[in-house]
């Protein structure tokens, strides 16, 4: 089930409030506007509930109000431009990195008695220790950024510090406080018309009380969700639909659940929203265990086998712990008792392995905020980041030149195929260059996602720099590699982009080879696809080209 949570990676719910936030952008970017330090602390009001919303939007907009923030020269206007930035690090998962700078800012409104950046930095720290695992301190920095929030902050302002409050009061078992704080901020998203902030506290008070087993309440609040998404004329967003389906089924309606999250599973993935993409593997489990539910074994063992190729592909480790449950319910309720058994206690070891990890990571990111020594890296999880790229979390050259050897032998000795695809994303420079690095990265992160959901599940796909991505298909000759390729590239090309680069599209250039090219290892085979990936770019971009291709040419 996804998690409660506190901000939309991608989320344009709110047309309102997304038309406030364009004209912010259009006064951050227009050179003739004169700022003065009271307009532009204005703006910031804005901009500082931006990465709640919409973290995506709000990279470009922050990265020019620090440079209007230095020119009026007025050190506490930087500093609240800086911990925006902050905010918006954390939330794209430079955990320790984003810890570090709230906590330098923090020391900083301290000895300067500047209530309003203890009142923010003290969220944000909140929501960093949210993001560690460590409820207790996440409370203590809530109640006191709520305690330093001045009478006259905005709305908005004290909706988003009354949420993290809830958040954390229900995070140590406060439930009672926690909807009295839920209801608050229902209460101001009703009065100023926030439909978004309305969606987000309906869902999580929904959760709350799913995990309290409170049916008739969390019934009564998915109909609330629903209605306003109709008076609204406003879609459900996956994560929202994802909740709902797991209250169907705790309420006995597996079959209810299944049509929920049926429309968003049955959508190509190349048509699906970016945002929905991060939240795809929850639905499949939420499906997988309706299904099972309703006896639809085949059906449900389909759907888990999806969402553990996408769990291991991305390195889902909390995602495949829970996969490791579900296929332990689904061998019960197949008969196979023992599977049943030998996979639940997979299940127990991986999870105990996972809380392990956890620990191990949040006390590394607290000693490098904290300008602790470095944590040990001899852990399996730090040796297997170390087989993963840390922007978009796919694997890396290191893994694929080690990967794709171990397949090429295998193919030649058993006789079998195996294609490669070299992709190379089209004109990404552009973007850089045009938007931001930040947004470029973006891109990136999202690519991958596409990649990973689209591959089939005997493929693998690795970043091997830059704006270059490599998959590989075992067991899958030309002709079928090359349908696989027109799926990736397909994929990329009809995403809705739009949120993240504007008017720029964003497409790919693939170059496509079989072991049958005469390759000998998996360099060379790799170098027959790149030489192919030259050609569609020579050709026009946003295509596939093989051998077959040039041989149709020069004929």
């Amino acid at each position: 089930m996804s998690e409660k949570y506190e901000y939309s990676q991608s989320s344009d719910q709110d047309k309102a409030i997304f038309n406030r936030e364009l004209h912010t952008k259009s006064l951050l970017s227009d050179a003739s506007i004169v700022h003065t330090p009271e307009s532009f602390a204005t703006l910031l009001e804005t901009l500082e509930m931006m990465p709640y919303r919409n973290v995506n939007l709000s990279v470009y907009e922050v990265r020019k109000s620090l440079e209007i923030a230095k020119s009026l020269n007025v050190e506490d206007l930087i500093i609240r431009t800086q911990l925006i930035h902050a905010d918006i690090m954390g939330r794209q998962g430079k955990i320790a990195e984003g810890g570090r700078k709230i906590r330098t800012i923090n020391k900083w409104a301290l000895d300067h008695n500047h209530h309003y950046l203890l009142a923010r930095s003290h969220r944000l720290l909140a929501a960093f220790y949210r993001r560690i695992g460590d409820s207790e301190s996440a409370l203590e920095n809530a109640v006191i950024g709520f305690k330093y929030l001045p009478e006259d902050a905005s709305l908005p302002i004290r909706a988003d510090h009354l949420m993290t409050l809830a958040l954390t009061l229900d995070e140590v078992g406060a439930y009672e406080d926690s909807v009295h704080r839920f209801q608050e901020v229902l209460e101001i998203a009703t009065n100023t018309n926030d439909f978004q902030i309305s969606m987000f506290v309906l869902n999580n008070m929904a959760y709350t009380h799913y995990e309290r087993e409170n049916i008739p309440e969390t019934l009564k609040l998915i109909d609330q969700m629903r209605e306003l998404s109709v008076k609204h004329k406003v879609p459900l967003e996956a994560q929202q639909l994802d909740t709902i389906a797991v209250i169907e089924i705790q309420a006995g309606r597996p079959e209810e659940a299944e049509k929920t999250l049926k429309p968003l599973l049955d959508e190509p993935v190349g048509r699906r929203k970016l945002g929905e993409l991060a939240t795809l593997p929850e639905c499949l489990l939420t499906v997988a265990k309706a299904q099972r539910l309703q006896g639809k074994l085949h059906e449900a063992e389909k759907t888990l086998n999806e969402a553990a190729h996408i769990s291991e592909e991305h390195g889902l480790g909390r995602l495949s712990v829970k996969v490791r449950l579900e296929r332990s319910e689904w061998y019960a309720a197949s008969n196979r008792y023992q599977e049943a058994y030998e996979e639940h206690r997979m299940f127990f070891k991986e999870n105990e392995t996972l809380r392990s990890t956890q620990r191990e990571t949040r006390a590394r990111i607290l000693q490098i905020v904290y300008d602790a020594e470095e944590a040990k890296r001899d852990s399996e999880y730090f040796k297997e980041m170390a087989l993963r790229d840390p922007l978009t979390g796919l694997h890396n050259r290191r893994f694929m030149d080690v990967h794709m050897n171990k397949l090429l032998e295998r193919c030649i000795v058993l006789n079998q195929p195996l294609t490669v695809a070299m992709i190379d994303l089209d004109f990404f420079k552009l973007i850089n260059d045009t938007l931001s690095h930040e947004v470029g990265d973006i891109v990136l992160v999202h690519v991958a996602k596409i990649l990973s959901l689209t591959i089939p599940s005997l493929g693998a796909v690795a970043r091997i720099g830059g704006e270059e991505f490599v998959a590989v298909f075992p067991e899958t000759d030309l002709k079928q590699g090359r349908v696989y390729a027109n799926m990736l590239c397909e994929a990329i090309r009809s995403a809705d982009w739009s949120p993240i680069t504007g008017n720029l599209p964003v497409t790919a250039s693939i170059g496509i080879a079989t072991i049958t090219d005469h390759a000998q290892s998996s360099s060379e085979l790799l170098a027959i696809a790149d030489h192919y990936l030259y050609e569609a770019k020579k050709a026009g971009r946003n295509q596939v080209i093989c051998g077959e291709d040039i041989s149709k040419h020069i004929e």
